[in-house]
């Protein structure tokens, strides 16, 4: 007697038959997905901007380039921060979203630092990180850079020059005592003049003991007392025999009515 033996259907061939379902199933759920993605009330409803002072709220919404029509949980929110932070002086830029269709843009803006000014006298704004926030001096309390080169770079860009690298590393090199100059240059020997706030120019020459330096401008100035009036420059790139050079003499003109 031959006994007759049942192979067990696959997985497969049970659900063969439901096929047809599977494909009606998915396409009312790409449909679906679709629908959702697309509803009015998903698309932008208001859009807030916080933290800009120097950057325009128009720029900052230009630069997002949110399409009125999108569903705004589907917005590429990096790509969006990366265009709104090549304005110069944005440094981040967060994007927020939140029920229903919400959009609120975050900004950090850079800190004005100094102020560089090229061998042709083009000023350009910078901040720490030497990126150039806008043309000219936006402030006139800020240390002055003076170069002997020039500089082309626009607002956005940062400055790549080792003279000014090398001014801004000997300016921040005297620490708390960078507030007392209004500039930093190089002499054409490369050496470090820094101007304090009246206008007395400070040569230290190289680099080296640059506080060391700095701590003896005050006593000299002092010791001078009225006369201090009348310096011109301290020379210190002799720390062991500065040397203080004075104004020239005005000419003294008579008056008029002094020949009568």
């Amino acid at each position: 007697m031959t006994r007759t033996v049942r192979r067990k259907r696959s997985t497969l061939a049970r659900l063969r038959p439901f096929w047809i379902v599977g494909v009606v199933v998915a396409g009312f759920a790409a449909w679906g997905g679709v629908e959702l993605a697309n509803l009015p009330a998903l698309r932008m409803q208001s859009l807030d901007v916080t933290g800009a002072v120097h950057s325009a709220r128009s720029e900052i919404v230009a630069r997002a380039a949110i399409d009125p029509h999108a569903n705004v949980w589907l917005l590429d929110t990096g790509a969006m921060a990366a265009r709104i932070e090549t304005i110069p002086y944005v440094a981040t830029a967060r994007i927020h979203r939140f029920p229903t269709a919400k959009v609120w843009i975050e900004i950090t803006e850079r800190t004005v630092d100094a102020c560089v000014r090229d061998v042709d006298g083009r000023e350009r704004t910078i901040d720490a990180a030497l990126r150039v926030l806008e043309t000219g001096c936006a402030r006139g309390d800020v240390v002055v850079f003076t170069l002997r080169s020039r500089v082309s770079v626009p607002p956005g860009g940062f400055i790549a020059i080792p003279e000014l690298t090398e001014l801004e590393n000997d300016a921040r090199a005297l620490g708390p005592d960078i507030g007392r100059f209004a500039g930093f240059a190089h002499d054409s020997y490369g050496g470090l003049v820094a101007t304090l706030g009246d206008g007395v120019a400070v040569k230290f020459g190289d680099d080296a003991d640059l506080v060391a330096k700095g701590r003896l401008i005050e006593p000299i100035l002092a010791e001078l007392g009225p006369r201090a009036s009348d310096v011109r420059a301290v020379d210190l790139r002799a720390e062991a025999t500065p040397v203080v050079e004075y104004r020239p003499l005005r000419p003294i003109h008579p008056h008029p009515l002094d020949k009568q």
